[in-house]
């Protein structure tokens, strides 16, 4: 009898302590007991942060972590001595790019919302880019040259499909219209693949000499973009040494820029579905760094069309 009274008694105690886990309105309860439930369908709420937020966070953190590699590097200076290595110089600390990455509801296999183009940063990427100019004016080719890119004509078209020029050295191709079908012709299986072929919606191909030569100066300040299968777009927003002013800017530009290029029609789904009236552009957005974690922003604070566009909500 007393064991059987036992066992009630238990049973009743772990009854009313799973009872008291799944109310949420019991204050006398511990903090562990009143936990709420989180599963797949029950998922932990993301935190959500304005533009300034975001961004001060992110360049927080990339000035930790170039602290904790400055010690680091100080730390290992007797290993380095005893194998013999000398240090040519000071400290080479690691410049994180700063990168934006919006979802957008667009299912690029459908006409028109395949998102594809290039735009110019206020403030640049930070970056020195090598260009391949490709053109049968000489005196383009010449110019080009002096301004330290890789440039020609036939000759030089001759020499990359043979090997003779290494194409990893190069971060985007330009080229003129009188030349562009020889280029599809022979080297876009080879020019393709890396990301270096001349196309027209990436503002790469030119009428003229006089207009390629322009745009090859805003080269280092110009990014290009194009939407991935499930509709996410990535932007180099610019270096963590810039100003948070300087990367507020550029990630303006940007956005603008995104809110541009919205086709009439869009959304994700079957194909013979139309699309509502309610359906949302804009799906979600984050900004992180090249070691840093992702950080979700408010889409009030990034979306053009917001009353709260690159402010703070009160």
């Amino acid at each position: 009898m007393f064991t059987s009274s036992g066992r009630a008694a238990r049973l009743l105690q772990s009854s009313s302590t799973l009872c008291g886990r799944v109310s949420r309105t019991n204050p006398q309860l511990p903090l562990v007991q009143r936990a709420t439930y989180v599963s797949r369908a029950h998922p932990r709420p993301v935190p959500e942060f304005t533009v300034t937020e975001a961004m001060q966070m992110v360049l927080e953190g990339i000035e930790e972590r170039k602290e904790k590699r400055a010690k680091k590097w100080e730390r290992n200076a007797p290993k380095r001595q005893a194998k013999g290595l000398k240090d040519d110089g000071p400290y080479r600390n690691q410049d994180e790019t700063v990168e934006l990455a919006i979802n957008l509801n667009l299912d690029p296999r459908r006409q028109g919302q395949a998102l594809r183009g290039s735009l110019v940063l206020p403030n640049g990427t930070g970056k020195t880019i090598k260009c391949l100019v490709l053109s049968k004016d000489a005196d383009v080719a010449e110019k080009a040259k002096a301004a330290g890119h890789e440039a020609g004509g036939d000759d030089l078209l001759e020499k990359l499909i043979a090997g003779g020029v290494p194409l990893d050295t190069f971060q985007r191709a330009l080229c003129t219209k009188d030349i562009l079908p020889d280029v599809q012709k022979k080297a876009a299986r080879l020019l393709g693949p890396r990301g270096l072929m001349p196309n027209p919606k990436t503002n790469t191909v030119f009428d003229e000499g006089s207009v390629l030569l322009e745009k090859l100066e805003e080269q280092s300040n110009t990014i290009t973009y194009r939407t991935e299968s499930s509709g996410i777009m990535h932007f180099p927003v610019g270096k963590g040494s810039f100003e948070s002013k300087q990367l507020l800017d550029n990630l303006q530009a940007i956005c603008q820029t995104v809110q541009d290029q919205k086709p009439e029609s869009y959304g994700k789904g079957k194909k013979k579905k139309k699309m509502g009236k309610n359906v949302k552009y804009w799906i979600r957005a984050h900004l992180t760094s090249t070691q840093g974690k992702g950080i979700r922003m408010d889409l009030r604070t990034v979306d053009p069309t917001s009353p709260f566009f690159m402010k703070d909500p009160e």
